[in-house]
């Protein structure tokens, strides 16, 4: 019997995800002093994300006529399959992120909304998310994660750890109801989060506790909510302080492409 090598892991591009953090982040607070809605800039920002995966598509499709010379005919077929295959997922791609925008969108547009009367002012990063808060936000989360899954065997104390920098993730304007707006999130990505969870999930067929522990744990359901708002705020503030940043990029693929077609 043959035994193949290992593959090898192809690299992640970790160059520019911090100022397109910052970049991302200053765009949002400009919108909402332009006077934008919140569902607005969420779509307006998938728009652009979108775009740009259309923009590395149309690189991809323009490698169908670049396969390496002098090669056989089964190479060349097995090549013009890869870009065919590549470009197929990065459309895919393109469209579900719109799709999860207006999803997200609705859901933002949901919540009591200020008076007009009140002046706009930019959203206001914390430094710290009280332990009142994380407690609220993790019992809201463990009620979904438990709905979902019924799976109780979480652990606690790593999930009000990871929440207390999450959250930080969250504006201090939208921290108050930041419980109402995750279980809107929520209902409206119910299917997308019942196919998460039986798949990577407690008992799902490709579950692996030890390599992304997000998927055994109610916190998952708020990096879910944040990946779908603010993914490079969450990355921001996951990578400063937690020393497991494969486990964010490894939840962060099942939830974008690790499922099926939404």
């Amino acid at each position: 019997m043959s035994h193949h090598p290992p593959r090898r892991p192809l690299p992640l591009i970790a160059v520019h995800a911090e100022t397109a953090a910052n970049a991302e982040q200053r765009v949002i607070e400009l919108l909402g002093v332009a006077g934008a809605s919140p569902g607005e800039v969420h779509t307006l920002i998938a728009a652009i994300r979108a775009g740009a995966v259309e923009g590395a598509q149309g690189e991809v499709i323009a490698l169908d006529t670049q396969a390496p010379a002098d090669t056989s005919d089964q190479v060349q077929e097995g090549w013009l399959r890869a870009v065919e295959t590549i470009s197929e997922r990065l459309a895919h791609i393109a469209d579900r992120t719109i799709q999860q925008a207006r999803t997200a969108a609705a859901a933002m547009e949901t919540r009591p909304v200020t008076s007009e009367s009140e002046p706009t002012s930019l959203p206001t990063p914390v430094d710290q998310v009280g332990e009142e808060q994380v407690q609220q936000v993790l019992e809201a989360a463990e009620r979904i994660f438990v709905s979902l899954t019924g799976y109780t065997g979480i652990d606690r104390d790593l999930s009000q750890e990871i929440l207390a920098v999450v959250l930080k993730s969250v504006s201090a304007e939208q921290q108050q109801d930041y419980v109402r707006q995750l279980e809107a999130f929520a209902e409206a990505s119910r299917d997308r989060l019942v196919q998460l969870y039986r798949k990577y999930g407690p008992g799902g067929k490709f579950a692996d506790e030890s390599h992304c522990y997000l998927t055994h744990q109610p916190e998952g359901v708020v990096v879910c909510e944040r990946l779908d708002s603010v993914p490079m705020w969450l990355n921001a503030v996951w990578n400063d302080e937690i020393d497991a940043e494969l486990t964010l990029d490894r939840f962060t693929k099942y939830w974008r492409f690790g499922l099926g077609p939404s």
